[in-house]
């Protein structure tokens, strides 16, 4: 599924948070029930001042990234540290158990594929963003999220709890499902039963396309005189 498939859902306010997608007047309500100032409401969610907090509070719905930020603090109502994991040391941590059993086989790039798809679409990222954060250049993944303050503050919070896999599993799949995508199904772990899905992208993963070669310039003929 690609992302600009999916369609905003329809928010009832007439449920609780819990149980809908959260909007940006949800800030304020979080704000208040954590007895928190504006500043430090900042701080926690990597807002990068004032006017960017208030433009997310009028949002009519959240990004997923930051509904997730908000749930995580829910679980976990403490305020973040400065520990983080690297964004390719929490991918390497949730899914080596799973590409193992594909490493050093022909479908251990498809493996990989799958795997990095699934784990930027929990964070709201298209799939194409899997090849910046997960390459091995490193003038390149965590260089980048800067401008992915929220991220950032999800990596710090996950340091915070035991077993950050579960943890981030179980309350993506929440924030997910309640915009009506099952993470299983349209972005499935493979398995040895169930092996990678190894759909037509244009170009196998991992090879570079080759630009076509500029057409040659005919020759200049020589001016009779």
């Amino acid at each position: 599924m690609n992302a600009s498939t999916l369609k905003r859902p329809l928010v009832d306010l007439s449920k609780p948070r819990s149980q809908r997608p959260m909007m940006g007047l949800d800030i304020e309500d979080w704000r208040g029930e954590h007895n928190l100032s504006k500043y430090d409401a900042q701080y926690a969610l990597g807002f990068r001042n004032s006017n960017h907090y208030n433009k997310m509070c009028a949002l009519p719905l959240l990004p997923e990234a930051l509904e997730l930020l908000i749930r995580l603090y829910e679980e976990v109502p403490r305020e973040r540290g400065w520990a983080r994991y690297s964004i390719k040391e929490l991918f390497h941590l949730m899914y080596d158990p799973a590409l193992e059993p594909f490493v050093g086989t022909e479908l251990e790039t498809w493996a990989r594929v799958d795997l990095g798809t699934r784990f930027a679409k929990i964070f709201g990222r298209s799939s194409a963003r899997q090849y910046q954060w997960l390459s091995d250049d490193r003038r390149r993944n965590d260089t980048d999220l800067p401008a992915y303050a929220v991220i950032e503050c999800i990596l710090s919070k996950l340091k915070q709890v035991d077993d950050p896999r579960e943890m981030l599993e179980r309350v993506a799949k929440k924030v997910w499902a309640m915009r009506g995508v099952d993470l299983d199904v349209e972005f499935r772990v493979p398995t040895p039963d169930f092996p990678p899905t190894r759909e037509k992208t244009g170009r196998k993963p991992g090879v570079k396309s080759k630009k076509a070669a500029a057409p040659a310039r005919p020759k200049a003929t020589a001016r009779k005189a």
